[in-house]
């Protein structure tokens, strides 16, 4: 199963709750063969799930019902091909501009119309920034570097925490 949604952060961008998140995700996903990646931007997250059904979905769930975002909606959910488009991202993180998909809420905090043809246009985007930053890293504070090795981020991001 593929599964895309979006949400309104609680915290600011970088805040402890992204690195929460992240770690939450990088500790659990990986035993239960769930990939993907999770985009910050200004206000908003934007998370692709990639997984078995039967994984994925309670998942989704318990990322409802979470408390460090709301207004969560589901873009994109769909049967797919087992292999995963984001290899061995247990949990990739990044922060997109949210001008380069038009995706930024507007001043009154309302959010854009997402229909299938744009959450694919999302998702594929998603997919490229995980090939991306597998090759060429990424300079923002809780992504994995180029060419670091899942455990090393793992224990980057430990540091940061207990710091």
């Amino acid at each position: 199963m593929q599964l895309l949604y979006r949400s309104v952060a609680r915290d600011e961008e970088f805040a402890e709750s992204d690195l929460d998140i992240l770690l939450t995700a990088l500790k659990n996903n990986g035993p239960k063969g769930i990939s993907g990646f999770l985009w910050r931007a200004r206000g908003q997250f934007f998370q692709a799930l990639h997984g078995p059904k039967e994984a994925v979905a309670p998942l989704m769930e318990r990322i409802a019902r979470d408390e460090r975002h709301s207004g969560v909606e589901i873009l994109l959910r769909e049967s797919r091909d087992p292999q995963s488009p984001f290899a061995d991202w247990s949990m990739g993180y990044d922060y997109i501009a949210e001008d380069s998909l038009d995706l930024g809420m507007d001043p009154n905090g309302a959010r854009p119309v997402i229909d299938e043809a744009k959450a694919r246009q999302i998702w594929e985007a998603m997919v490229e920034q995980a090939r991306s930053q597998d090759e060429w890293g990424t300079h923002f504070p809780y992504a994995r570097k180029r060419q670091e090795s899942l455990d090393a981020w793992k224990e980057r991001l430990e540091m940061v925490r207990q710091v």
